[in-house]
């Protein structure tokens, strides 16, 4: 059970704090009267203001999950979307618009004003505690209380809502003070980045001593914490210190600024740091060092106490979200209810073929794809994380397999998808209605923490501390028979941009599908070279398949065919009755000569075994795929080929696929940022459009950037 669910507190709460949407003209604000909402009874009891609190919560939980689904989790060198890129409009600003795109946008306009929301309501919260007598008293006696944790709480919920609008529209309005009437923002214009980045720092260090860590008084993972505050502190300073595309035609004051390229003139930005950025690395370290080493009971999760046929502690940290319970190594999850709402996994993980309703298990339509360079050329065969990460073999939605097409479109075609949450893998599974699985949002997790500590650390010359957090995340994708190849000596090995570079690398392959790898490629300064360097992998791939059948990544020598072989297998009859595909991690040394290799390799894929009488209904060889040359070549015209077609298999188009769609995986990747712009040494064009609702409101105090429209 989730130890403290806001959403049902909310809920019964509602009638108490209702802010209208309609008092202000201008989008980036949301304003009351005071006879809408008695003030100065709310801010009487604690209980009374959690109930408000509760409102910023609601509002808080999907805050980023409209531009995490259309950029953030589909636009990397790991991630990438499933469909035809002319079949959404969303690619266009996922690829860093190769074309101009609608300014008012629904999912952008939508974040916009629901970040606004958020800000508003919290400094009207905010403002009102300020002005209780018993919060002033608490405020000063240097230890946490009721009333200083929910102070903390509705400071937190406004940075985050800053730091989500600076990632995707750069400089924006900024106002930290309770707004009630349209003539109070008549003033507003755009604010530099910087001064909304110091500002909520300054305002976070005051308050986050005084928040309980997690854990601490009934402050779960679901709410904010000191120990997210510390985070939140470390993640703006990181944000601070990193490379952003900035305005040419916006006035910064006196920073100064390093930059990579040329300008653009035609849409007037620059790629750049702030000169002083180590300032901000060394208050990244500081904070991230604080949630680590007074973490509450957040942990990093080392070790899996499942038993024999586990053995991923990695794994068992999104076991934790499918069993409908808090994982140990959450700073913050957004938390869902079952039977209301839920877009995980729905979106971000194992897809399913299920209809809407009542299927085993319903639609998941999988936006997380996986690209196959980097599932391929990244990912070593004995890291547990890639079968965890990635998945070969979808749902049917009929409680059976079904291999992963790479034609594009959704469900089990568009490629590889993710595989960190499975419908099939609850431990309850949900089978009534999709996108009401009860999974949480897992935001923030301690290995994340970890790997930014270890990037700042290292940035900062703290090679060290770097080192020391790098290995404690590796290493747990390692058996204790490859630590010393794969985490010892690998890491040792590494210093000075090589170690900066090692860590970016890391948080790839820790990350991937969890939508953070996007942001990272921008700040680390890379988004440029790594948009490159990806699409000529991929070009590399589609070539070695259309040449020769196969390709081989040399980094990690797996290779990847055009085809593959398959067939329905009983594995409890006919390979082995203690096999459950689902939770299998592959046995370590297994090779082609087991008559397992072919259920076991990939592991983390099959049905659940809770479907028992509705599997019983199907044929009792259609439920699991033996798989066949997915690492390695097969001569389609050879004996292996001819020996797997005697035994049953069928040859099954895999790579082919890619040929056959190759703009799709080629030209088309981050369409907006072609070879010429990396040759000229061009800006990503990452940034968002203002509304024009804000835009014609502001009288020209707000105006818009990087060659976008203004209405």
């Amino acid at each position: 059970m989730k130890f403290y669910i806001m959403k049902k507190l909310y809920y019964s709460m509602l009638a108490l704090f209702v802010l209208i949407n309609t008092a202000c003209e201008k989008d980036f604000l949301e304003t009351q009267s005071p006879s809408e909402l008695n003030e100065e009874f709310l801010f009487t009891a604690p209980n009374e203001v959690q109930k408000a609190i509760a409102g910023l919560y609601d509002k808080q939980y999907d805050l980023d999950r409209l531009l995490h689904y259309e950029t953030e989790v589909v636009g990397s060198d790991s991630e990438r979307h499933p469909e035809n890129y002319a079949s959404q409009g969303r690619h266009i600003p996922e690829g860093l618009f190769a074309t101009e795109f609608n300014i008012n946008d629904g999912n952008s306009a939508t974040t916009w004003k629901e970040c606004y929301q958020v800000i508003s309501r919290a400094n009207i919260i905010l403002e009102g505690i300020e002005g209780n007598e018993q919060y002033q008293i608490d405020s000063k006696g240097g230890e946490p209380t009721e009333w200083t944790q929910l102070y903390g709480e509705a400071l937190a919920a406004r940075a985050t809502a800053f730091k989500l609008l600076v990632r995707y529209y750069g400089d924006v309005p900024y106002f930290n003070y309770a707004i009630r009437t349209a003539g109070q923002a008549d003033s507003i214009g755009l604010t530099s980045r910087d001064i909304i980045y110091d500002n909520e720092i300054a305002a976070l260090k005051k308050a986050v001593p005084l928040m309980y860590r997690l854990g601490e008084a009934g402050v779960g993972a679901e709410r904010y914490s000191g120990t997210y505050g510390d985070y939140l502190i470390g993640r703006l300073a990181f944000d601070a210190a990193g490379f952003q595309t900035r305005r040419t035609d916006f006035d910064y004051g006196n920073v100064n600024f390093e930059q990579k390229g040329k300008e653009n003139a035609t849409w007037q930005a620059k790629y750049v740091r702030r000169s002083d950025w180590q300032t901000y690395m060394n208050i990244a370290k500081e904070h991230y060092l604080k949630v680590v080493n007074n973490p509450g009971s957040a942990r990093l999760i080392e070790s899996d106490e499942r038993g024999e046929g586990f053995d991923n502690p990695f794994q068992r940290n999104f076991q934790y979200l499918m069993d409908l319970e808090v994982s140990p190594e959450s700073i913050f999850e957004g938390g869902y209810t079952r039977g209301k709402n839920s877009d995980f996994p729905y979106s971000f993980g194992r897809p399913s073929g299920g209809g809407g309703s009542n299927a085993y298990p319903p639609k998941n339509y999988g936006q997380a794809r996986i690209y196959a360079s980097f599932y391929y050329g990244d990912f070593m065969p004995n890291d547990k994380r890639r079968d965890v990460t990635a998945c070969v073999t979808a749902n049917s939605g009929a409680a059976s397999e079904r291999l992963m097409n790479f034609e594009p479109g959704s469900r089990e075609k568009g490629g590889l998808a993710m595989n960190k949450l499975d419908e099939a893998r609850f431990k309850d599974p949900y089978t009534l209605s999709q996108r009401q699985s009860g999974c949480n949002w897992q935001v923030v997790r301690m290995a994340d923490v970890m790997l930014d500590l270890a990037y700042a650390a290292a940035a900062t010359g703290d090679e060290a501390t770097a080192k020391t957090y790098l290995t404690r995340v590796r290493s747990r994708a390692f058996s204790s028979e490859d630590q010393a190849s794969m985490v010892t000596s690998y890491i040792a090995a590494m210093s000075g941009d090589d170690l900066l570079e090692g860590i970016a690398f890391e948080r790839k392959l820790e990350l991937a599908g969890e939508g953070k790898t996007r942001w990272d490629m921008t700040l680390y300064g890379t988004m440029p070279d790594r948009i490159k360097q990806l699409r000529d992998r991929q070009i590399a791939m589609v070539e070695g398949l259309k040449s020769n059948g196969y390709y081989t990544f040399p980094e990690t020598g797996m290779t990847i065919s055009n085809y593959v072989w398959t067939k329905f297998v009983n594995i409890k009859e006919d390979i082995d009755p203690s096999l459950n595909l689902l939770t299998a991690q592959t046995p370590d040394g297994i090779t082609t000569a087991d008559p397992r290799y072919p259920v076991l390799v990939p592991g983390w894929r099959g049905t659940s075994d809770l479907w028992t009488d509705y599997i019983s209904t199907l044929s009792s060889d259609k439920v699991n795929l033996a798989i066949r040359g997915l690492y390695e070549y097969i001569d389609p015209d050879g004996p292996i080929a001819a020996a797997l077609e005697a035994d049953g298999y069928e040859k099954s188009p895999w790579g082919i696929n890619m040929i056959e769609n190759e703009s799709q995986y080629t030209s088309d990747i981050f369409k907006g940022y072609p070879d010429s712009y990396y040759a000229a040494g061009e800006p990503p064009r990452y940034n968002r459009a203002i509304p024009f609702t804000t835009l014609a409101a502001s009288k020209g105090l707000i105006t818009q950037g990087y060659g976008h429209a203004s209405e």
